[in-house]
C-alpha cells in the first residue's frame, strides 16, 4: 500500500485521536486533587486506584508527546493536500479519507459529487502519486533519521 494511501485512510482516526487525547490530558489536569482516598474506605482496592490514577497525572508530558506526534503527522498531511492537490484531486481525497474501510459507500458519495467509479480511482491514484513524492520516507531519509538518532 502506497504511504500516502495509507495516511489518508487513517486521517480522521489519527486526528479524533488527538483531540481525545488533548481532552483526556486536560480532564486529567483538572481533576488532579478530586480523588482522595481514606484506610478506612471498604475494600482493599481504593489505594491501588488511587496510586494507578496518580501515575497517570504524573505522566501527563507523554501526552504531549503523543499529541505531537499525531498533530504533527495530520498537520503535514493536511498541508500537503491542501498546498499540493487541484480542487477534484483534494474532493477525491476528502471522499477517499471519510470512508476508509467502505468501498461501497465511497463510490456511491463519488458518485452523488459526479464522479463515475472509474474516474474516482484514477483521480485518486493521481492523487496518491503526488502525496507520496512527499509523504513516502525513501532509504535515504530513513538512514538520515536513524544516524540523528544514534548522534543523540
Amino acid at each position: 500500500m502506497k504511504e500516502s494511501k495509507y495516511q489518508v485512510l487513517n486521517w480522521k482516526r489519527w486526528k479524533a485521536t488527538a483531540i481525545l487525547l488533548k481532552e483526556t490530558k486536560k480532564e486529567l489536569e483538572n481533576t488532579t486533587q478530586a480523588i482522595s482516598y481514606s484506610n478506612e474506605l471498604p475494600g482493599g482496592s481504593h489505594k491501588t486506584i488511587y496510586e494507578k490514577y496518580n501515575k497517570l497525572i504524573e505522566n501527563l508530558d507523554k501526552y504531549d508527546e503523543h499529541i505531537k506526534m499525531y498533530d504533527t503527522v495530520v498537520d503535514f498531511l493536511e498541508e500537503s493536500i491542501t498546498k499540493l492537490l487541484n480542487e477534484k484531486q483534494r474532493e477525491v481525497i476528502i471522499i477517499y479519507s471519510n470512508y476508509p474501510n467502505n468501498s461501497i459507500e465511497r463510490i456511491n458519495e463519488a458518485v452523488k459529487k459526479g464522479y463515475s467509479q472509474a474516474t474516482f480511482y484514477r483521480i485518486a491514484d493521481e492523487a496518491f502519486d503526488i502525496l507520496d513524492e512527499v509523504l513516502a520516507l525513501k532509504n535515504r531519509d530513513v538512514e538520515k533519521i536513524l544516524k540523528a538518532e544514534k548522534e543523540n
